[in-house]
């Protein structure tokens, strides 16, 4: 019986053999690919309401994201994926994607067939995260395009049931009019089998800064830094030859892996950027940005080098490797944390011109037997932004691949010896209560 993403491979062959012009260039496996993202609706009367309506507008739908649930036994694992509401015509935010490549409404059609009516329901959701306690969660802007029509929320299903256990309605005092929170991370901060003990940790991107979400105490506040803003130097975009202007701030999130006793840091970037940040979780759990929303200026810090040009989706796995895309060329890259954050420590992990443009969903996966797997929602998100997507190509896709053959040859796979993942981040040092000073590379040993 397979246990994770062998699932999907025998589907992942016919699609390369069916489709001209698919050239596997790189290690990772496309599972799903769309030219046009096609729905499932509970009846041909629900779908004839939602064409009339136009909250479904055939070839307006955009996935983002992807995340993976592998079940035990003879139940299928899914795929899930996102579908904001950039604008009317699409008819659900979040689905589960079948063998055909058909979006099934999660978890039922009633929860998205409200644009905005009904804030009970769904109305936008950018990503989501499963967590070690099998529960997926799901950040819902709240908005359709810039109009925001709901409050934003955050709501937890239970992945056994597909029960909702758990919503928190945002307080207005922890968002501002421009949020839009689109990257949730989870921190479970587990005592034995506890997972009460449970922290998010949201990028907002246009409100440039963070949402932190106290499960256990049900309250969120707001957190600004000035390295959660886009470098207006960044926001051209050029993928494929075609150029496009987003001045996006903080997107790409990853949470390193526990340490018994060790601390956990947040490795975060803006879209509109180059470079990669990194913040001691514990800051951002502080409490105290109820009263002052304004994080000390020292206490979040950016390493020294940078990326060749910008990243959208992030992830790290449980050795403290951190995978990112890159817009020129399309890629997928690896950096072990273990060393210093900078181009001769970056490594590919997959090159293509054609199928890898712009990773918005990035997701390391845990399988049934316990091994780690990359999964990766790419789309010619170019195309997008300037009208110019066609049905007439392959516009979206979804690999995946287990991390110990992408990582069998890796440089990423061999950190120096004396030197575990966060040793870079593991530098900041706390002088006073007032003042965090970063050290890193070379200064490190001055």
């Amino acid at each position: 019986m397979a246990h994770g993403i062998e699932r999907f491979f025998l589907l992942s062959y016919c699609l390369a053999c069916c489709w001209p012009g698919l050239v596997a260039r790189s290690q990772l496996r496309v599972v799903r690919q769309w030219a046009e993202l096609d729905f499932v609706f509970p009846s041909e009367e629900a779908k004839r309401s939602a064409i009339a309506k136009r909250y479904y507008v055939p070839g307006n739908s955009v996935p983002i994201d992807v995340d993976v649930h592998h079940r035990q036994g003879a139940m299928r694992s899914r795929i899930f994926v996102t579908i904001p509401r950039f604008d009317e015509g699409r008819p659900m935010t979040l689905g589960t994607v079948d063998d055909q490549g058909r979006i099934s409404a999660y978890p039922d059609y009633a929860w998205h067939d409200n644009q905005g009516l009904n804030c009970n329901g769904m109305t936008s959701v950018f990503r989501v995260a499963i967590d070690e306690c099998n529960r997926l969660w799901v950040m819902d802007t709240g908005k359709i395009g810039e109009k925001q029509v709901c409050p934003p929320q955050v709501l937890a299903f239970d992945l056994s049931s597909d029960r909702l256990i758990y919503r928190h309605i945002v307080k207005e005092s922890s968002y501002i009019p421009s949020s839009l929170f689109i990257t949730p991370v989870v921190d479970v901060r587990r005592n034995g089998g506890d997972c009460s003990d449970t922290f998010l940790y949201v990028a907002d991107v246009s409100g440039f800064g963070f949402l932190v979400l106290d499960v256990a105490n049900d309250r969120t506040w707001r957190v600004t830094h000035r390295l959660a803003f886009p470098f207006p130097s960044r926001g051209t975009f050029t993928i494929d030859g075609e150029s496009f202007d987003l001045m996006d701030g903080v997107l790409g999130m990853a949470l390193s892996p526990p340490r018994t006793g060790k601390e956990s840091y947040l490795y975060f970037h803006a879209l509109a950027s180059t470079t990669e940040n990194v913040v001691r979780t514990s800051i951002l759990r502080n409490s105290s940005f109820i009263d002052d929303v304004n994080a000390q200026p020292q206490s979040m810090n950016v390493f020294a080098e940078e990326r060749p040009n910008q990243s959208a989706a992030e992830a790290m796995d449980r050795n403290g490797i951190l995978y990112f895309g890159l817009m020129d060329p399309p890629s997928i890259w690896c950096w072990n944390s273990a060393t210093e954050f900078s181009p001769r420590n970056f490594h590919p992990v997959a090159i293509d011109q054609e199928t890898l443009q712009f990773a918005s969903g990035l997701k390391i996966v845990n399988n049934l037997k316990g091994e780690q797997e990359l999964w990766v929602l790419t789309s010619s998100f170019q195309r997008v932004m300037t009208g110019s997507l066609s049905s007439n190509r392959v516009n979206f896709r979804i690999h995946a691949e287990k991390i110990s053959v992408l990582m069998a040859n890796s440089p990423c796979a061999v950190p120096p010896k004396d030197r575990n993942h966060g040793h870079y981040a593991n530098l900041i040092s706390m002088k006073d209560d007032n003042h965090i000073m970063f050290r890193y590379g070379a200064v490190s040993y001055l």
